[in-house]
């Protein structure tokens, strides 16, 4: 008889396994301090809250990890307030919307292709809250945003708050110029940093919260493992929307073992070896433009969108390419190369991941190389054939670092 859903499966940890790893206690004292708590409280309790129960008031033990996660944030993005959100179902930015806006209140952002659909799809995920989306472009001359358009459509619409950055726009934003504008209109302006917020942690670019009313992030591959994202502001009434905006959409309460995760990767975002990552990241995109801006890639119709990247990401517009960028994408991943299809032409490469598995200047040439050769229409199956054992030599060369206790899992029976 076939075993219940609900079955642990053989050779899988117990649940007790699950549990704080006091281990940490060297690396992190402070984490293993605030995790052996919660397991004391745990253990010494008994959870009887049913299954999809709106989460309980915030217990001394995570409370005590929230804080030392929060402070950690506001240290490394120089921030009077932070509010850090561990692996929540809810991105960043769209809580972030749902704390500034009103029903019938206007947004303005970046188009869909060049970062504005993250706005977009968190704004139509509300059910019942219509918001007014008025895009803004880039110029056809260089790419870079049109700052008077900005203006024109921001007096024409006084929007309730402005948008800058984006998960996949590769320049950052002209920050002194979109708060100028925002004060003229009354706007709250809102950057999210996800695209280079790994740079900014790392201390190589400079933080946009003294500029910004809000600052969002998603630091899913940015910080060593913990994903989840942070919210950020130097005003206090701002941040106290933030945070209940935040609970409200918890989920399932308030992981501490998440918590302890974010906190454990911020303390690791201020060490010489992130930087080092970070600096490798940035060195690699921009290797990347520099190749895909080749005329061999240009004969294809292929675009860098603003001619370069700031961040450790490219953007490749296929609009007026063949392939487009559906079946580029489907191209490059039949090769072992996973990209980001965004919009109907975009093509989103980033560069953290790799960064993170090691590879240095010869190592992007060499993935770089492989991008550009796989773009042209219809490239030759032995063009192919050799392009994937490049990308297999490559991944061998720079395998993934995993803990010993992962490593035992994926051989489980």
């Amino acid at each position: 008889m076939p075993s219940h859903p609900s079955t642990r499966r053989r050779g899988a940890p117990p649940l007790t396994e699950n549990l704080p790893d006091p281990s940490c206690a060297d690396a992190d004292p402070e984490v293993a301090a605030a995790l052996a708590a919660e397991l004391r409280q745990r253990q010494g309790s008994l959870a009887m809250t049913a299954a999809g129960q709106r989460p309980l008031p915030v217990p001394p033990e995570h409370a005590a990890l929230e804080r030392l996660a929060d402070g950690r944030a506001k240290a490394l993005f120089d921030a009077t307030f932070a509010h850090v959100l561990p692996a929540t179902e809810v991105p960043a930015h769209q809580l972030a919307l749902l704390a500034l806006l009103a029903p019938h209140d206007t947004v303005l952002c970046l188009d869909h292709p060049f970062g504005g659909h993250g706005v977009r799809s968190a704004l139509a995920a509300v059910p019942g809250r219509p918001y007014d989306v008025v895009p803004y472009g880039l110029r056809t001359s260089d790419g870079q945003v049109d700052m008077a358009e900005v203006a024109r459509l921001a007096r024409a619409h006084l929007p309730a708050v402005i948008v800058v950055g984006g998960a996949v726009h590769p320049r950052i934003p002209d920050l002194a110029h979109f708060r100028q504008l925002a004060d003229e209109v009354g706007a709250l302006l809102m950057v999210d940093m996800t695209c280079f917020a790994g740079p900014v942690a790392a201390g190589l670019r400079p933080s946009p919260v003294s500029r910004a009313h809000v600052v969002t992030a998603d630091l899913h591959e940015t910080l060593d493992g913990a994903g989840g994202g942070v919210l950020l502001t130097d005003d206090r009434h701002l941040a106290t929307r933030l945070a209940s905006i935040a609970a409200a959409h918890r989920r399932g309460g308030l992981p501490g073992q998440l918590l302890a995760a974010q906190a454990v990767a911020l303390r690791g975002a201020t060490s010489a070896a992130f930087r080092d990552r970070q600096e490798r990241a940035l060195r690699g995109a921009r290797i990347l433009a520099g190749r895909l801006l080749a005329d061999d890639v240009a004969e294809t119709g292929a675009r860098v969108v603003t001619g370069s990247t700031e961040t450790p990401l490219v953007l490749i517009d296929l609009a007026h390419s063949v392939p487009a960028a559906g079946r580029a994408g489907e191209r490059l991943r039949s090769l072992g190369i996973r990209p980001h299809t965004t919009g109907e032409h975009g093509l989103c490469l980033g560069t953290t991941a790799l960064a993170g598995r090691g590879f240095d200047d010869a190592s992007f040439r060499a993935v770089a190389d492989v991008i550009a050769r796989a773009l042209p229409p219809e490239p030759h199956v032995v063009t192919l054939d050799e392009l994937g054992a490049r990308v297999a030599a490559l991944t061998n060369r720079h395998p993934i670092a995993v803990s010993a206790e992962a490593s035992r899992a994926t051989q489980a029976p």
